[in-house]
């Protein structure tokens, strides 16, 4: 069983030259990618939580029931100026697991 998957949105301008491959191949944090390679430093972080009933497409991504309860964490994370430069949506199957983030 998968016990998350994550949507990414990334404005184009920010993060020319980024691809699938390239995000594949890199073996660090991915915040710290998007420093070093894209000059673009994460300074904080949104989040949105709450309880949901998987829909048929993340049951199926997820190897669940559809309807089986998940938890739904909708992040938008900002760059200095207060602009947001990611918006991330994620799904997580938390039977057996906790869902903990440390954001600094």
């Amino acid at each position: 069983m998968t016990t998350v998957s994550d949507e990414i949105w990334l404005p184009g301008a920010v993060f020319r030259g980024l691809t699938a491959e390239r995000l594949a191949d890199y073996k660090g944090p991915l915040y710290a990618m998007f420093e070093t390679e894209f000059g673009t430093r994460m300074i904080r972080a949104s989040e949105k939580i709450r309880a949901v009933a998987a829909d048929e497409n993340v049951a199926q991504l997820l190897d669940v029931a559809q309807g089986f309860p998940l938890l739904s964490v909708e992040r938008v994370s900002y760059t200095y100026g207060d602009r947001p430069v990611e918006v991330q949506r994620g799904w997580y199957v938390t039977t057996g697991y906790y869902y903990q983030n440390d954001l600094s």
